[in-house]
């Protein structure tokens, strides 16, 4: 009984390694730009496509996480629309209209991006505005963190005994330098006068990496406003046990 069931998980573990090969493979036949979406603030007032050549798919995104990936296989750029539905004509169903509200240009040789939307209300309707990060893991190691000073001040970020000075609207990537196990890490906002005006600790670890948007103060005179995105990455299968 003991030996069948060594035998059955023997097997469960090399279908797992069997499927992830096959996946991997299937990604690396996939010609085009992989990317997924971050909702800067939310909910949408409703549903939004992204266009691909003549197709519009919809994309679901969150606001304290990335989106499900997605792929560019023919366009050029990344559009953004919202459809309405016309009333149908002659007893016929008409065909859905599609209207831009946001685009932005790709990243020259990147893939993955991540796109940032940053959704308004103005005169001109409902628009979204788009940043586009390179979310690769050439530009975005694994262990690194990503600080983005969306704020109208230069800032001084100290993180993992390193010091930076980071331009207004401008991002730098700092290594945690944490070893396999992760742990915390201290994490320091200064002003251009050097005042400390924020501190906290983050969590670091070797398999992950996390991006801290820097915003400015909800009210004059308060604390920068933080918002963090961890993503813990996909990690190999160890190798199975000898026999």
């Amino acid at each position: 009984m003991e030996r069948m069931m060594r035998f059955a998980f023997s097997l469960v573990l090399v279908w797992a390694c069997f499927a992830t090969v096959v996946c991997a493979q299937q990604q690396e036949k996939k010609k085009g730009v992989q990317f997924s979406c971050m909702l800067w603030e939310g909910p949408l007032p409703q549903k939004i496509y992204y266009q691909d050549g003549e197709d519009y798919r919809e994309v679901v995104p969150y606001t304290s996480q990335r989106s499900l990936p997605h792929w560019l296989k023919k366009s050029k750029e990344f559009r953004l629309f919202t459809m309405s539905q016309p009333e149908a004509k002659d007893g016929k169903e008409q065909e859905p209209v599609y209207s831009l509200v946001g685009q932005s240009k790709l990243l020259p040789g990147i893939s993955p991006i991540l796109f940032l939307l940053i959704p308004s209300q103005g005169e001109e309707g409902f628009k979204i505005r788009i940043l586009a990060l390179d979310d690769s893991l050439e530009g975005f190691p694994a262990g690194s963190f990503r600080f983005a000073n969306f704020s109208a001040a230069d800032l001084m970020v100290k993180f993992a005994g390193a010091v930076k000075k980071i331009p207004a609207r401008e991002m730098t990537i700092m290594q945690s330098k944490i070893g396999k196990n992760g742990g915390m890490v201290p994490f320091l906002i200064g002003n251009e006068k050097g005042e400390k005006v924020f501190e906290t600790r983050l969590f670091a670890q070797a398999s992950g990496r996390e991006i801290v948007f820097i915003g400015p103060p909800k009210k004059e005179g308060g604390l920068p406003s933080v918002r963090f995105l961890p993503q813990l990455l996909p990690q190999k299968l160890p190798p199975l046990p000898a026999r």
